[in-house]
């Protein structure tokens, strides 16, 4: 072989093994874009509106971290991205998804929220008309107007925490105000029967 042909063939190897050396950087751009997208997800709130979504998404990226760290630890000629690349690619669209899932979870969540409000309003409208229905009975047993003080100052107590579930739900904490809805409403119940069997035996 001429000399020639021997420096044509080492500068080929040359620029081979800077190819390859290039190729075995780590995709940061890919890597970027999967965590921005994981970042979106977390800011969406999907650890509490899509959590199921949001254990896969984190679970995928630590798959394609932990795949890049692999294969940094390799000599750079035998570093190869494509298996990472793949992961990256599903941990940016499982991140999407999550994101996407939250979204509609908080908005359901919200809803529901505004159902329930809407319940407790009507409930205590309710117990409002048998407050004033019992104040107009003509029969009044001994006691009967300490009672009633008694019962109209436990209608107005559960008003106070309406208010409390309404600025918690302003707070957009959906998932909060929903539970204290719930309870609410059980204990606006609770009082509802009550006046009516008050009623009901006073015969008003």
């Amino acid at each position: 072989m001429s000399e020639s042909r021997r420096v044509m063939v080492a500068v080929g190897l040359v620029l081979a093994m800077i190819g390859l050396a290039a190729c075995a950087k780590p995709p940061q751009a890919a890597i970027d874009q999967a965590k921005a997208a994981l970042d979106a997800a977390g800011q969406a709130e999907a650890a509490t509106y899509a959590g199921a979504a949001w254990d896969k998404a984190q679970q995928s990226m630590n798959a394609a971290m932990a795949e890049v760290e692999a294969q940094a630890q390799k000599f750079a000629l035998f570093r190869s991205y494509k298996k990472t690349n793949e992961l990256l690619a599903t941990a940016q669209a499982d991140a999407a998804a999550a994101q996407a899932a939250a979204i509609e979870g908080k908005a359901a969540a919200r809803a529901a929220v505004e159902q329930a409000i809407a319940g407790l309003e009507a409930s205590f409208a309710q117990a409002d008309a048998a407050l004033a229905a019992l104040d107009t009975c003509r029969k009044r047993p001994k006691g009967f107007k300490a009672d009633l003080d008694i019962m109209k100052g436990n209608v107005d107590g559960l008003r106070g925490q309406l208010a409390n579930v309404q600025s918690t739900a302003a707070a957009e904490q959906y998932l909060q105000a929903k539970t204290m809805a719930e309870q609410l409403a059980a204990q606006v119940a609770t009082v509802v029967t009550d006046l009516e069997n008050a009623r009901t035996k006073l015969g008003c």
